[in-house]
């Protein structure tokens, strides 16, 4: 299985960005790169329609969450914006495919009729849990490896994270709200797996998802600071390392 190598997550990028500063030639300022340019020079630019189709399945795992989570908090705009992530017209690449492996549509637009009539997410219980039913089905469809499909999802948040916020502010809302369903998605791969296999990292996950409020992405929220991010993603690379 594929690890987290050594430019893998937010953490080391963080002390890539701390340590790797030199000084710049004469005459000429130095800026240092962001961590978004890290990432981008590390890892290059995604290309989603390369992804496997249990990357992709998370992926859309991760923007529905975030979209349920910004409608039981009552931001429906948030949620819409979310869910337009994965429209199959506007981004095939995503989608392709995935109908096959247990998406349906259906339950996802079910969910955004009801936020675009205004509906509170306390009423809408009954579509918003038949959605997640169809979600474990896509997780269970698209199956891959578990750890391979996490290391994933990290280089991913760290990327969303770093986009989104900057000393406890939300910079980039959507970003911001991306990262915690990217942290959701994780969590829920480990959902009914073998806790003597997967426990570990089941927590960690579990402690990454708390880094946000109990409300999830909310834009009045505090984002947490980027050390703890770092910290705690560096805590989630280990468990992975521990995987057999």
């Amino acid at each position: 299985m594929r690890r987290l190598g050594s430019a893998a997550g937010l953490g080391l990028v963080l002390v890539l960005t701390a340590c790797g500063e030199r000084e710049a030639p004469r005459g000429e300022p130095y800026r240092a790169p962001s961590v978004a340019e890290q990432e981008i020079a590390l890892f290059g630019e995604v290309d989603v329609g390369a992804l496997p189709a249990a990357e992709r399945a998370a992926l859309v795992t991760a923007h529905v969450q975030a979209a349920f989570a910004l409608y039981r908090a009552g931001e429906m705009e948030a949620a819409l914006g979310q869910l337009e992530e994965i429209d199959g017209a506007r981004n095939p690449a995503l989608m392709v495919g995935l109908d096959t492996l247990g998406y349906d549509p259906g339950a996802i637009d079910a969910v955004a009729q009801r936020i675009t009539s205004g509906q509170p997410g306390s009423e809408a219980v009954a579509a918003l849990d038949a959605a997640a039913r169809m979600l474990e089905n896509l997780r269970r469809g698209a199956r891959g490896d578990i750890g391979e499909t996490t290391e994933f999802l990290m280089k991913t948040l760290a990327r969303e994270f770093e986009r989104g916020a900057d000393a406890g502010t939300i910079t980039n809302a959507k970003a911001y709200q991306t990262a915690y369903g990217l942290a959701v998605a994780a969590r829920d791969l480990t959902s009914g797996e073998d806790p003597e296999v997967y426990g570990d990292l089941r927590r960690e996950l579990d402690f990454l998802v708390l880094m946000w409020p109990r409300g999830g992405p909310v834009s009045t929220a505090v984002a947490p600071p980027e050390l703890q991010m770092a910290e705690q993603l560096s805590r989630v690379k280990l468990a992975l390392a521990a995987l057999p």
